[in-house]
């Protein structure tokens, strides 16, 4: 986007102060009760709803992505209908069409849809530019709840501190450091704008095949549980204030145990199973709060997650008490036509997903299907308006329960400074997460005089640090993905293994390799150690996310293990570092003289790799997941049998 509209002026500025006075008027000076700030929110919400027609209804219960919102050019007729692009303004007639002619109650930017202006000031301006909008152009002044996935910190603006992925603090096993990285993520969003979170991920983790492995916490309920529910009251702030964040427990049920580790696929649990494993993860987040729940993208025991009644309403409403709004996945409510040809149309798939229990539909396109179809199964009698109406009671005391009617708006010139806070916290969460998987004769920690070379394809990777959710979906930027290229120069300011090595000790001998090393990178980086003390080989995994990271066999690549024995070859001690999102075959790596998981460590996570190795930091991180002995033997199938037990590895006393 090289451009974006703005609603700027001094007319948008009076009509905001306008507004402002007349939401916090008393009903006594005429306005309408759930204007009224100081009313209870229940009666706020049955005064609101009983002025809203069907059609203000059903386009609550939508949600659409930001690229309907833009275009390259102003369309003549108005139509949106295609889906913009990341480059493309915002246009008049899209905001006016998508928010206004059909009421569309909230608003996504997915994995790719950055502003022009990727930074926290661009959207925070983004922001309220959609949000005055709404709330001024909307018959009834109903503001937008807007969607962002901050998983691991606001990932998007390229200028954010991120903390380590959810695998590398359940390392930590530190549920006050998974609160305050709730809490710093909290400030990065209410600043920016995004007042609802799609995180935590409280699956578990079962399949290290899957593409999103990284983004659980444990493999263990009681401490996914634990972690999960400590993260959501920092995001949420213990409770619901005005202005506040809503997080989101997902992916309810049984995401992350698929018949064959791919994503969005088939899963087979027998129910006690499903309960005694996987609900106490889910239940801990929802007990800590947490305000919104996604539905599972794929299907248990034969049914749609996303049309499941026994799942959705019995199970979450019944079983775990969960009172908050119900949300679908990206595009799942469509699915249940299109995928699973379990509906003949749209109305039809709505209406499965409507009566299992969805409150919301995570479209993300079609918000002209899922309006007049919603209203076409209203009026057939096949969904009842007192089930839309309890739908939309939930989203609207969301709404007020954030504080989006009494506070709508943020301030841009605070922005910037709140993505970029809390630098020592996220070094401090990736310090406890490091785990040391070997030392061989104390060979670690390593004297900050030590002539060292550094090398291997994720030394000095920004990309490889970050994961998947950094900067865009796929990661950052330019990182040679198949998808989600962007802006070249939006490389976070972060700190690599390499850096954070020289900053604490000035011999240091860098062999830089590609992502795939090369032979002669090979032979240069093991004669480069012949001649120095010690060598530090950096090692993992490219960023993924979600099904594109899926992998049948997660073992280091070939390269990778050719490169560590050629330095183990040299006699000289070798310090192998994984940065990588989940367990991996180790193959050479398994014998070397010192080996440490860093995991996905964030931004400042180079420095702490540095602060362990040199002993600033003894490491205190324990697996949180079973590490495999062959890359077919995962947690899911009902025996541990790894070559290291969760919370059971080897420690060392470091001298300072």
């Amino acid at each position: 986007m090289r451009r974006m509209f703005l609603l700027v002026g001094g007319v948008v500025a009076l009509v905001g102060a306008t507004l402002a006075i007349t939401v916090g008027a008393a009903p006594g000076a005429g306005g309408p009760r759930y204007l009224d700030a100081h009313a209870p929110i229940k009666e706020r919400v049955n005064d609101l709803l009983d002025r809203m027609t069907l059609a203000e209804k059903v386009g609550q219960m939508d949600q659409i992505v930001i690229g309907k919102l833009r275009a390259p050019t102003e369309p003549a007729n108005g139509d949106c209908n295609n889906s913009g692009g990341n480059n493309d303004p915002l246009q008049t007639s899209c905001l006016q069409r998508t928010l206004i002619d059909y009421t569309t109650g909230s608003i996504l930017s997915g994995g790719t849809d950055n502003p022009a202006d990727n930074t926290g000031h661009g959207w925070a301006e983004q922001y309220n530019t959609i949000q005055h909008y709404a709330v001024e152009h909307s018959r009834l002044h109903i503001p937008v709840i807007y969607g962002v996935d901050a998983v691991h910190g606001f990932g998007h603006p390229f200028e954010a501190t991120l903390f380590p992925q959810s695998i590398g603090m359940g390392a930590t096993w530190d549920t006050d450091l998974a609160q305050a990285a709730g809490a710093a993520t909290r400030q990065q969003l209410l600043a920016t704008g995004g007042n609802w979170d799609f995180a935590p991920v409280q699956d578990l983790a079962r399949d290290n095949r899957w593409g999103r492995y990284y983004e659980t916490w444990a493999e263990e309920p009681e401490l996914a549980a634990a972690l999960g529910g400590a993260n959501i009251r920092g995001l949420q702030g213990g409770g619901f204030d005005s202005p506040q964040v809503a997080a989101t427990v997902k992916h309810f049920a049984g995401y992350s145990q698929s018949i064959n580790g791919h994503d969005r696929v088939e899963a087979q649990l027998p129910i006690r199973y499903l309960q005694d494993i996987f609900l106490p993860s889910y239940a801990g987040g929802i007990d800590a709060g947490a305000a919104t729940v996604m539905v599972d993208s794929g299907s248990i025991n034969n049914i749609p997650a996303t049309a499941s009644h026994f799942l959705l309403t019995e199970e979450l409403r019944h079983r775990l008490g969960f009172k908050g709004v119900v949300i679908s996945d990206y595009g799942d409510v469509p699915a249940l036509q299109n995928t699973y040809h379990i509906a003949p149309d749209f109305p039809g798939a709505i209406a499965k997903a409507v009566n299992a229990g969805v409150d919301m539909s995570m479209t993300p396109f079609d918000y002209v299907g899922w309006n007049n179809g919603l209203i076409q199964d209203v009026q057939n009698g096949v969904v009842s308006e007192k089930r839309v109406d309890a739908s939309v009671r939930r989203i609207l005391a969301l709404k007020f329960e954030l504080g989006l009617f009494d506070h709508p708006y943020v301030d841009p010139s605070t922005a910037d400074a709140a993505v970029k806070a809390n630098k020592d916290l996220a070094r401090k969460a990736a310090d406890e997460s490091i785990t040391l998987l070997r030392n061989q004769s104390s060979t670690l920690p390593l004297s900050t005089n030590a002539k060292l070379v550094v090398t291997g394809p994720s030394a000095d990777s920004v990309s490889n640090q970050l994961g998947g959710w950094s900067v865009s979906w796929q990661g950052v930027y330019g990182a040679g993905h198949v998808c989600c290229m962007g802006p070249p120069d939006q490389i976070p300011p972060a700190t690599t293994v390499l850096e954070g090595i020289q900053a604490q000790d000035a011999n240091v001998t860098s062999v830089p390799t590609d992502q795939t090393v090369t032979p002669a990178q090979q032979q240069a980086a093991a004669a480069a150690t012949s001649s120095a003390d010690a060598a530090v080989v950096v090692v993992g995994e490219r960023a993924y996310a979600e099904g594109l990271g899926d992998n049948p066999t997660p073992t280091l690549p070939t390269d990778q293990q050719s490169l560590i024995a050629a330095l183990k070859a040299t006699g000289k001690p070798v310090i192998v570092v994984v940065i990588a999102g989940r367990p991996l075959g180790l193959g050479p790596a398994e014998t070397v003289s010192g080996l440490l998981m860093a995991y996905l460590p964030g931004t400042e996570g180079g420095a702490a790799v540095a602060d362990v190795i040199f002993g600033a930091v003894n490491p205190s991180g324990h697996l949180p997941v079973t590490w495999p002995s062959a890359s077919d033997h995962n947690a899911g199938d009902f025996d541990s049998g790894g070559v290291s037990t969760a919370g059971d590895e080897p420690k060392f006393s470091l001298a300072r």
